[in-house]
């Protein structure tokens, strides 16, 4: 079999690139990647919060724990290094007296994940913040920020694109065979040609396609995560609330459908917007409309802790889909990298349910993958 490449990456967005960059610090050229749009980050990558989390939620030792906390440095370094605009901010959470549980446990989980710069503060303090927020007391964090993720993406692209990593846009992977030497991968290029290419290594990021790509190699008879979708819609705030808020403002964890809450955020004009909400999709579809019935459920869940807000201060902004790994028991799932050489797949290295906090984990999930290839 005659490689073409030594790597494949499936997927451009912020996994996929920062896959690639790394490849770039370790040195690897040949390196091709698949997009199904028409340019790099089309997707999910671009349909979220734009925060950069401090890795407050997650277990101890987990994946999400470890990649958030060293993708979060790595994160800012970038962004100094690159110019890229982004706002280390902080955030608040916040909690009603019958919360205060919830809040006493993340402040715990924090200090466990070596979090610097968690304060516990009282409701006097949290007026004195900001005379727009009512709670009971909060966690003042302030390692959380905000970033450009669309300036970041296009840096990561342009490292990639310079040393000479080609991308092939507007293609999906529809079919792939394993080979003595590597992987052949049957391609539907952008002129709805067939297309094969050979290579060594494959790197799925497919993102909510990652458990189908999957699929394709492994069947269904290996373990192999699946992913179900929850669609999160946003809601943007009048402009009469621009420049009200200086901090990212989250109320305590939807525990049950396994998400941060409506959650209040600001972008580098100060504009606030309020989302995501949860819903689980029974079909894989992208949809990614707003439906504005959904105001009444948004404005009913912030003024809890924006008491002067009113109904008409909301306007439908967008959604996003997040590809969560599917658990019956509703446990923590934590991300799926893996290298399937077990399953008698090597060099078929999968990441599926990269999800929140994977922007931020984005650079500590490509040191890691590169690791794998090297």
């Amino acid at each position: 079999m005659k490689i073409d490449y030594e790597i494949v990456i499936i997927g451009a967005g912020v996994i996929g690139l920062a896959i690639a960059k790394s490849l770039v610090d370790t040195k690897n050229k040949s390196v091709l990647i698949i997009e199904k749009d028409e340019t790099f980050g089309r997707g999910i990558s671009s349909r979220n919060s734009e925060v950069i989390h401090s890795g407050i939620y997650y277990p101890k030792g987990s994946l999400k724990q470890r990649l958030c906390l060293e993708g979060r440095r790595l994160l800012y370094d970038f962004c100094n290094e690159n110019n890229i605009w982004h706002d280390k901010c902080g955030k608040l959470v916040v909690a009603q007296k019958n919360e205060i549980s919830h809040l006493e446990n993340l402040f715990y989980q924090a200090l466990a994940n070596g979090i610097r710069g968690v304060k516990e503060i009282d409701h006097k303090t949290i007026k004195i913040i900001n005379e727009n927020i009512s709670a009971y007391k909060g966690l003042l964090i302030k390692s959380t920020g905000i970033v450009s993720v669309h300036d970041y993406m296009a840096s990561l692209y342009n490292i990639s694109s310079t040393y000479d990593h080609d991308y092939l846009f507007k293609s999906s992977l529809i079919d792939v065979h394993q080979r003595d030497r590597g992987y052949e991968l049957i391609i539907d290029n952008p002129y709805n040609e067939k297309e094969i290419v050979n290579c060594e290594l494959v790197i799925n990021c497919a993102g909510l396609k990652s458990d189908l790509v999957s699929k394709m190699i492994l069947g269904n008879n290996l373990t192999c995560p699946e992913i179900k979708y929850s669609k999160g819609c946003y809601f943007k705030l009048s402009s009469k609330w621009k420049n009200q808020f200086n901090h990212l403002i989250y109320p305590i964890p939807d525990y049950l459908n396994q998400t941060l809450g409506i959650h209040l955020t600001i972008d580098r004009d100060r504009l606030a917007k309020l989302g995501p909400s949860a819903e689980w999709l029974e079909i894989k579809e992208e949809d990614y409309t707003v439906s504005p019935d959904l105001i009444k459920e948004f404005y009913e869940k912030a003024r809890i802790y924006i008491p002067e807000l009113s109904e008409e201060d909301l306007s439908p902004d967008y959604a996003g889909i997040r590809p969560k790994i599917h658990s019956r028991e509703n446990k923590f799932n934590d991300f799926y990298i893996n290298d399937e050489k077990k399953n008698g797949f090597p060099g078929w290295i999968n990441l599926i349910g990269i999800e929140s906090p994977g922007i931020t984990s984005s650079l500590a999930i490509g040191k890691m993958v590169a690791k794998m290839v090297n």
